[in-house]
């Protein structure tokens, strides 16, 4: 895609001690078939040598670096800020963890183009199996307190291969236009340090007027959970669990908590069975602190 200048991309991508992934999505990213992108790392603080080997394998990125983790979204606020400062008209975040076909980004700006400011998400496959489906954008129920993404774990059968709305996108792979952004500002630090951050960002672009949209034409792959340790892990259990409550009470509506105890009660119970039957006490307990959040965290 040729004369971008009037649509440049800044991709930022956030880092900590992801020094083994991030090469391959970085060289995802510059194998892009767009000419108006400029690629940035913020590092959180990584003790891996991660941005040794950035200045030594890819001196021509742009790298922040922070002396202490900032969390998901205040790393990637931080990425946002310089990206507007520079004259970005889209930013594009991407997990170190994933990596993205070549035609991602040109796919996602035209749908931008067509559709006016709005925040757009990709087809996401797992890394292994490549053919299922982690996200294709997300639903947020509000009568249940649930969130989730569509199509998870999912083969691919071409069931997800359309352009809708969505609740949500996960910002494991987003395009947002900048001003989106100016109008309803960055990631939320309360999420610290992450979950749930992009699910409040595209709740926000939508109580503005702003679309939340998947994009099927743009591809990604993720290998997921890699900072927490991958699949269900205790650190994964507890932040999830305490910031989808920051979440809802943040905006559910007062009729809303008449079945939310009771949905999400329902779906502890399950795990707290499933868990105690496998002998998975660490995520027992993960759940267990999680859960006691509802009453202790602030909108």
């Amino acid at each position: 895609m040729k004369d971008n200048e009037s649509h440049r991309v800044s991709a930022v991508v956030i880092n900590l001690n992801g020094a083994d992934l991030l090469p391959y999505a970085l060289t995802s990213l510059k194998e892009q078939h767009y000419d108006g992108l400029d690629i940035m790392v913020v590092d959180n603080g990584s003790t891996d040598g991660s941005q040794e080997m950035l200045r030594s394998d890819f001196s021509d990125i742009y790298l922040v670096e922070n002396k202490d983790n900032l969390g998901f979204g205040g790393a990637n606020n931080i990425g946002i800020e310089h990206a507007l400062n520079d004259g970005a008209r889209y930013v594009f975040l991407l997990n170190y963890d994933a990596v993205i076909r070549e035609d991602c980004i040109s796919r996602m700006v035209e749908t931008m183009k067509e559709i006016g400011p709005a925040i757009i998400g990709a087809k996401i496959y797992y890394h292994e199996p490549s053919d299922r489906i982690w996200s294709a954008g997300g639903r947020v129920t509000m009568w249940s307190g649930h969130i989730a993404h569509r199509g998870i774990r999912r083969r691919d059968e071409n069931r997800y291969n359309r352009r809708v709305s969505v609740d949500y996108v996960t910002a494991c792979t987003m395009l947002i236009d900048c001003a989106v952004i100016e109008t309803i500002g960055s990631f939320d630090d309360i999420y610290f340090p992450s979950y749930c951050e992009d699910v409040d960002l595209c709740r926000r672009a939508v109580q503005h007027g702003f679309p939340v949209l998947y994009e099927p034409e743009a591809v990604a792959w993720h290998r997921v959970s890699s900072h927490s340790g991958g699949g269900v892990t205790p650190l994964k259990v507890r932040l999830r669990m305490r910031n989808e409550f920051i979440f809802f009470k943040r905006y559910a509506n007062w009729y809303h908590w008449i079945t939310i105890p009771i949905c999400t009660a329902t779906r502890f119970m399950t795990c707290i069975i499933r868990w105690s039957l496998t002998g998975q006490w660490r995520l027992l307990g993960a759940g267990f602190r999680g859960f006691t959040s509802l009453f202790l965290v602030r909108k």
